[in-house]
């Protein structure tokens, strides 16, 4: 599931201020995010919405920071969040694997529009439904592989492992003498784990896909939106989770966050995990989770801010159903730009030579053959699979196509149109950022509060236009949602 996006949000002048709290009110997805929009004029206001989606028409909640939310809507959204999970439970669900277990592959089927396993004889019940047979024993420890990926990209876009990349990040996971593996969105990972005894490790997949209720018992999968660390599946799998965690003093958290997601949020959601397992596993509080992050290298800024204890490797990740980062012939000309951050020391994560990896020994590190060690920065500077130059006069190694621009400052691309650098887009000022702006109007909460938003004795409320039309958005959506359930 895609969290609220950076660029996104940037484009409308908005940024996370505050984690989602038990205490914040709550969508269908669990509490929601504290947001603060930058206005035209300078001024700021605060504002509630969901922390798994960043697109309103797939989750309508929005409430003004400074506005209650009436007991109407939070009844409508109990209900809501009642009609969106309780189809059937998890234990229901899964109950049924044994059943179709014991039959032959050609009599096994799934519903991939109820999400439910059935046997052949049961599909006149699903006369107008999509059916998946028949079903290897594979599938059904594998369900990744036959299960149709998500595809809404603002929502839950799913891209998954490519089986040479689950075996690398799986042998790095278990180099440190784990005993189980917290899957917090790598259902890959989760599968080739629990399907090889011999690794001898647990797992337990945490995932914000319900469909997996049926193939994993609830002692090894939780319904979970990592954005907001909310277990959906109530009291019961949060149980299971911290069961989970005494049960591990060596634990290894890998995790496969959708790339639209606040680095922000999910940060606090790793923070608050390691927090948990000390707590659970009774160890001492400077004890580190050993954490692997797959994310784009592209990204790495915004990884190494809110996780600065985080180093980036070298290892190209390809994925199976990407059009970009896998091996395909859409794939990128010089390799996946997904790379996996860990906390743990480099020098000790050997990576695949058959594969292209060598050792560079001035680094102390594994890196790709493309990655050539510079003297004058004495690293090995390449990110994107290519070998970088370096400029003198930017006194770094840039891109080899990138050429120096005395308009610009630096290296650019030799197609670039020169621009002045961005500053605040408050003031205008260089030395400082919109957030820190001197001359930015703080929210009035106190002021809109006495102010009248509804209509009352044929009077409009005495909201701006825009604002006027958001709110009438907001009822129109929750009024859509109502008739469809």
């Amino acid at each position: 599931m895609c969290a609220v996006g950076k660029a996104d949000m940037a484009a409308r002048g908005v940024s996370v201020v505050g984690v989602a709290s038990p205490d914040n009110p709550a969508c269908i997805h669990g509490p929601t995010v504290v947001f603060e929009r930058f206005l035209q004029d300078g001024s700021t206001r605060k504002f509630y919405a969901c922390a798994a989606c960043r697109d309103r028409k797939d989750c309508a909640f929005f409430l003004w920071a400074d506005q209650r939310l009436s007991s109407a809507k939070r009844r409508l959204w109990a209900d809501l969040s009642a009609a969106a999970w309780t189809k059937m439970t998890h234990t229901q669900r899964f109950h049924k694997l044994k059943a179709v277990r014991a039959a032959a592959a050609g009599e096994r089927m799934y519903c991939q529009t109820c999400c439910v396993l059935l046997l052949r004889s049961e599909r006149a019940a699903h006369s107008s439904c999509s059916l998946s047979s028949p079903l290897t024993d594979s599938h059904l420890s594998h369900p990744s592989t036959f299960l149709p990926p998500k595809e809404n990209v603002k929502v839950e876009a799913q891209y998954l492992f490519a089986q040479r990349s689950v075996e690398v990040l799986v042998g790095l996971a278990g180099r440190g003498g784990a005993s189980g593996v917290l899957c917090v969105g790598a259902p890959r990972i989760h599968e080739a784990v629990t399907s090889t005894p011999s690794l001898g490790l647990a797992s337990i997949l945490m995932d914000i896909d319900d469909r997996f209720c049926s193939f994993f018992p609830p002692e090894c999968f939780l319904h979970y939106n990592m954005f907001n660390h909310h277990f959906l599946g109530g009291r019961e799998a949060r149980t299971t989770y911290t069961t989970f965690l005494a049960r591990h003093q060596k634990l290894v958290l890998v995790s496969d966050p959708p790339f639209g997601g606040r680095m922000e949020l999910l940060a606090h959601t790793l923070r608050t995990i390691e927090a948990d397992w000390r707590t659970a596993a009774s160890l001492d509080p400077d004890t580190t989770l050993p954490v692997f992050l797959v994310f784009p290298y592209f990204l790495e800024p915004q990884v190494v801010a809110s996780l600065p204890s985080l180093a980036m490797m070298d290892y190209q990740v390809d994925y199976d159903n990407h059009p970009i980062y896998s091996k395909g012939p859409k794939g990128m000309k010089h390799g996946s730009a997904v790379r996996v951050f860990t906390n743990q020391p480099l020098h000790t994560l050997p990576l695949p030579e058959e594969e292209g990896y060598r050792w560079c020994e001035p680094c102390q590190r594994w890196v790709h053959h493309a990655n050539a060690h510079c003297e004058i920065c004495r690293a090995c500077t390449s990110k994107d699979g290519r070998t970088y130059k370096h400029c003198s006069e930017c006194g770094r190694c840039v891109k080899p196509a990138w050429v120096h621009c005395g308009t610009c400052g630096g290296c650019r691309p030799p197609d670039h149109l020169c621009a002045p650098p961005l500053g605040c887009y408050t003031c205008g000022d260089m030395d400082h950022k919109h957030l820190n702006c001197p001359k930015r109007k703080r929210s009035a909460s106190s002021s809109r509060k006495s102010k009248k938003r509804k209509k009352r004795d044929g009077k409009e409320s005495a909201l701006p236009s825009s604002l006027a039309e958001e709110r009438h958005r907001d009822l129109d959506i929750l009024a859509h949602l109502i008739d469809g359930k």
